[in-house]
């Protein structure tokens, strides 16, 4: 009986099957790798430091995509501009006088692609939470990371990705700053087949 043989699709190629798209991969971590204290949702308890650069960056991009959970525990809409919210739901977005309404997404792939080419959005920010960095990441679509690590430590709290994935992608560190005399350290990757 001859051997089954599992097909798998070929990598997203950048401008072919991803649109010319680069995904951004932003995320601050504690130093036992938390993105959250315990069960609170949110990143308050990030430094000034880091919601500067967070910010900056931000500002950079055409679209920015995040789970339900993290679009809800903001605190005050992100400044006008293209959201994405993935939802496995179907809830509400509030409307907002003077901001942009999000985008719910539940999809593939091959649907996000076709929403980014639509719009013309080239520029991703991926900022949250653990599903949203872990689909993102099993899917091989980060094209680089900005790790910002508090030098805090939690304890509990959702880790940066669960423990879900079935592939590695190797990164390979592009810079390291430290951001304060407490030190808080960003550091910058690059997809190292991407490098």
């Amino acid at each position: 009986m001859p051997k089954s043989r599992r097909l798998t699709s070929p990598p997203l190629e950048r401008g072919r099957l991803r649109g010319g798209a680069t995904f951004t991969l932003i995320a601050a971590v504690s130093l036992d790798g938390r993105i959250t204290a315990g069960k609170r949702e949110g990143s308050e308890w990030t430094s000034k430091e880091d919601k500067k650069f967070f910010q900056s960056e931000l500002d950079k991009a055409d679209a920015v995509i995040m789970g339900r959970k993290t679009f809800e525990a903001i605190p005050r809409p992100l400044k006008p501009r293209n959201r994405i919210v993935f939802t496995h739901r179907d809830f509400v977005i509030p409307s907002k006088d003077g901001i942009q309404s999000p985008v719910a997404f539940k999809g593939s792939v091959k649907k996000l692609i076709g929403l980014l080419k639509r719009n013309a959005w080239t520029r991703i920010a991926v900022v949250g939470g653990t599903s949203i960095y872990g689909w993102f990441l099993e899917k091989k679509l980060i094209d680089e990371l900005y790790i910002t690590v508090e030098p805090v430590i939690f304890g509990s709290g959702k880790l940066l990705t669960a423990n879900t994935l079935s592939r590695t992608t190797d990164f390979t560190l592009q810079s390291m700053q430290k951001l304060n005399k407490t030190g808080t350290v960003l550091l910058h990757y690059k997809n190292s087949k991407k490098v």
